[in-house]
Formats: C-alpha cells, structure tokens, sequence
C-alpha cells in the first residue's frame, strides 16, 4: 500500500473518530445557550490564559532540551547545546501539525531539530518518547490526587458515564452508527497493516546497510536513556512539575471565564480532576484531541459537578478552542520566523518516519 494512501487512510480514520465523538458529545446541547454563554464570558481572563500556556510550553521546551543535551551527536561526541529558542519552535509547530495529523507532529518536531543540528532524528524522537513516559508518570500522579478527592463519587460516576454512553450510541440513527464501525475497522485494518508490515521487516536480510539500521537503533536507544544521563535532574523534575501546574491554571482559567467557578463552588483541585480527563481525551487519535477531550470532559463536568449539559458543552469548547487557535497561530508563527516551509516540514519528516519504520 503506498505511503500517502496509508496516511490518507489515517487521517480520515482519526478525523471519523473525532467525528463520532463530538456528535455524541455535543448531541442534545442548545447550541443558542452556547451562543448566550459565549458573549457573556469574561475575555479579560484571556491574557492570563495564554501567558499561562505560553509558559506550559516555554517549560515543556526547556525539558526537552536538557534530554537533548545528554545526546551525542552524529561523530558519537557530546552534543551541541540546542537552543531553547529552536526546541521551543519545534514544539509549537509540532503541536500545530498534530491538529491537522495526529501524532504526525512528534516527528515533524523531532526532525525540525535534526535538520538545523548535528543530531540524529532517531536519537532526537527517542528523547520525546522519554518525555511522554515522564508526561504519564506525572498524569498518573494526578489522576491518584483526583482517586483520592473524589474517591466517594467515582463508582457512581463510572457507572453513569458507561450506561450514557451506551445509551447515546444506541440511540444514534443507523447511518451514524455505520460511519463510526467503518471509522473502527479501517483503525484495525491500518494496526494490522503496520504489524505485518513491521513483522516483514524482521524476517529480511539487512546485510546490506545493516550498519546504518544499527546506527539508527543505537541513537534510539541514546534517546530513551537520556533520562538516565541528563545533567539536570532537578531541572527535568521541576519543569514537569511547572508545566503540569500550568496545565491545571489553563483548566481553571475557562471555568473563571465562564463564571464557573463562583457558581459551583469550584476550587483548583476541580481544576485538577478536569486536567486529569482532559489530558485523557488527548491521547486519544483524534487530531488535537477533538472529540475525546470534548466528550471525555463535558461528561466529566455533568456527572462529577453536576452541571448542566449545555453549560459542560460550553465549558469543552471554550477550553479546547482556546488550545487550539494559540497554537495554530504561535505554530504558524514559528514556521515563518524559523524561515522554513509546510513542505521543508514534510519533507524533513518523512525522512525521519523511513528511519523510523527502518528501525522497527
């Protein structure tokens, strides 16, 4: 199967995906009481939010290149200090094309970094890995904090969000029904695809240019243990406590600016529970999230604060959109002022993603 058919296929599966969940989340909102809620909300807490994720992602790039800093580079010497500058570039612009393709943009950021540098993408990708497995350290750790808040509601809550669920999916009109069955199926026909592809690559002779293949596989390997060797350990521990604190402002900011919080008694320990099921529903491949973090979260606010369905609804566009526009914008920005192209982008990564599935 040719490579863009098989990204084309991805695309429209995630896109589906996506699609399926926003229908079920936002099926029976009042979307002329979203209108209402909208122009009533308090735009002067904007300026707070996006200074707020600005720094999250300052922060997350800071991380980032102190694993970086503990790479060698292509001659296997101590690497060059990448600029925070750059790793803050590669992180938005890889953000921003993550809305578009999920999990594309991982590779984009790794090989924009690669390209202006003496690193090797596959060492470079293999410090994001680290990063995503210090992410869910950190995530677990907050989900325990919310286990434990909320322990005496969560059965319930469980319980509620299955049978809601089942529910909305059973009353869905065929068609609906059909178009997420073929968005599932044509996720397991691509997962099978890639297995099988990744089995036959383990039967060849890589004789030939085996050297190279090792080589890739060892930078990988560099990349993983850079937690290991990383200089600044307590650099890497407070930036992922920095940034995670980030994350709970940019979840308590929209309820702020929605009038939530006064409403519903609201403190930051709410805001933790909503960060925690947000950043959920983001890991999931839809692009940016869309759908998962939306259904994920206004169910959330409807069973585990009690709000009303509109107003959940309400809350999930308004902290989503605000994501997604400041880092559509900052990315696009990124991109013009680092002086490349979309196309550099792509060509850059797809490069990267061969040494990749060469690695596999």
């Amino acid at each position: 199967m040719p490579q863009r058919l098989k990204t084309a296929l991805a695309v429209l599966a995630s896109f589906a995906f996506a699609g399926g969940l926003l229908y079920l989340a936002f099926r029976g909102v009042d979307f002329s009481s979203v209108g209402n809620a909208l122009r009533t909300a308090s735009y002067g807490w904007v300026v707070p939010l996006v200074v707020v994720s600005i720094l999250a992602h300052l922060l997350r790039a800071w991380r980032w290149q102190m694993l970086m800093e503990a790479l060698p580079d292509l001659a296997g010497n101590p690497s060059e200090r990448i600029s925070l500058r750059l790793a803050f570039y590669s992180v938005m612009i890889g953000y921003m094309v993550n809305y578009a393709t999920p999990r594309l943009g991982e590779f984009v950021r790794a090989a924009n970094v690669a390209s202006r540098s003496s690193l090797r993408f596959a060492g470079v990708l293999g410090t994001i890995v680290v990063e995503r497995i210090v992410d869910l350290i950190a995530l677990v750790t907050a989900l325990l904090i919310v286990v434990v808040v909320f322990r005496s509601r969560l059965n319930a809550i469980g319980s509620l969000l299955w049978t809601n669920l089942s529910e909305t999916v059973a009353s869905t009109s065929p068609a609906m029904r059909w178009s997420l069955v073929v968005a599932v199926l044509i996720v397991i026909a691509g997962g099978i695809y890639v297995l099988r592809a990744i089995q036959k690559s383990r039967g060849e002779d890589f004789t030939e240019g085996g050297g190279r293949l090792i080589g890739i596989i060892r930078s990988f390997r560099d990349g993983l243990f850079s937690l290991f060797r990383v200089r600044q350990r307590v650099g890497v521990t407070l930036t992922t406590v920095g940034i995670w604190s980030c994350y709970v402002l940019m979840a308590d900011i929209p309820l702020r600016m929605l009038g939530l919080t006064r409403q519903y008694s609201l403190g930051l320990a709410d805001s933790l529970a909503l960060m925690s099921v947000g950043a959920i529903g983001m890991s999931f491949p839809s692009p940016g999230g869309t759908g998962s973090f939306h259904y994920i979260t206004a169910q959330t606010l409807l069973h585990l604060f009690s709000m009303p369905e509109t107003t959940a609804a309400t809350y999930a566009i308004v902290a989503h959109a605000a994501q997604l526009i400041l880092v559509c914008v900052v990315g696009f920005i990124c991109v013009i002022v680092q002086g490349t192209s979309f196309r550099a982008l792509r060509e850059n990564a797809s490069a990267g993603m061969e040494e990749a599935h060469s690695a596999a």
